[in-house]
């Protein structure tokens, strides 16, 4: 369940209130780790609301007027990087809110379905069909992290030789930035291993408090300043190996070659 969490129960509340009561919007979900169940003094709001026509729907308006008279205030609103409105509120609570078109309903069928709860993800429903889609969300099967693990380890792979070669090039920056993809790959198979894949889609999520000593200090040989890339780009490399060998998984012999820090040939 989720904790006492005053400050977002009273603007959850604000939010579908608004939905609820604007003529405008036909279907209206919450969703995110609020729904779930898993929110903290820390978490995010994120909604998402259908109407015909929602590029004329003012967002920023729309919300300011949701908050109008309450404790809340926008100290900042932007648009993601993924064309997403989002607002900053006081005390740095945040709030996200997409705006869709009725024919995007049924992509709710498709999202990730782990953790979902339909009953506090619905906040509004003219005809049914939200309803239905969380419900076919709702009986989606959960992901299957063993199943999953090469497909995550080829990727893993991937990442690493993009990074080597942009790292021997000499993008020191870039480098840097792309191992983060490399980390995400080695958080969900370090979870496999480990026995906590509840937070398997986005793996680094509680990994302080889910993930054992020595996955967080074998991560953290991982991270660091640009002049150690190359140190953390071996250290990624060795962990890479060693939990495909305990998993059971396969790396292409000559791969594993090319990737070893000696010199190329």
């Amino acid at each position: 369940m989720t904790p006492h969490l005053p400050r977002h129960q009273h603007l959850d509340r604000l939010i579908r209130e608004a939905a609820r009561n604007d003529p405008r919007i036909t279907h209206a979900l919450a969703y995110g780790s609020f729904t779930q169940g898993a929110a903290d003094g820390f978490s995010d709001l994120e909604y998402f609301v259908y109407l015909p026509g929602p590029a004329r729907l003012d967002v920023r308006a729309w919300v300011e007027a949701a908050l109008h008279g309450s404790p809340f205030v926008v100290r900042h609103f932007f648009v993601n990087d993924f064309g997403t409105p989002n607002f900053v509120l006081n005390g740095l609570l945040r709030l996200e809110l997409h705006a869709e078109a009725p024919a995007r309903l049924a992509d709710v069928a498709g999202w990730p379905a782990a953790h979902a709860d339909p009953a506090r993800m619905l906040v509004k429903d003219t005809d049914g069909r939200l309803a239905a889609a969380l419900r076919r969300l709702s009986t989606r099967g959960q992901p299957d992290p063993v199943a999953e693990a090469q497909g995550v380890l080829d990727r893993l792979l991937g990442w690493l030789a993009f990074g080597a070669n942009v790292l021997a090039r000499g993008e020191r920056i870039r480098a840097h930035e792309l191992l983060a993809w490399v980390q995400g790959g080695l958080l969900r198979l370090a979870r496999l291993e480990d026995g906590q894949t509840g937070h398997w889609v986005n793996p680094s999520r509680l990994a302080e408090w889910e993930l054992g000593g020595a996955v967080l200090e074998r991560y953290a040989r991982t991270t660091g300043p640009l002049g150690d890339l190359e140190r953390h780009y071996a250290e990624a490399w060795a962990w890479t190996a060693e939990l495909a060998a305990r998993l059971g998984l396969h790396v292409p012999p000559e791969l594993a070659r090319d990737l070893s820090p000696e010199p190329r040939r």
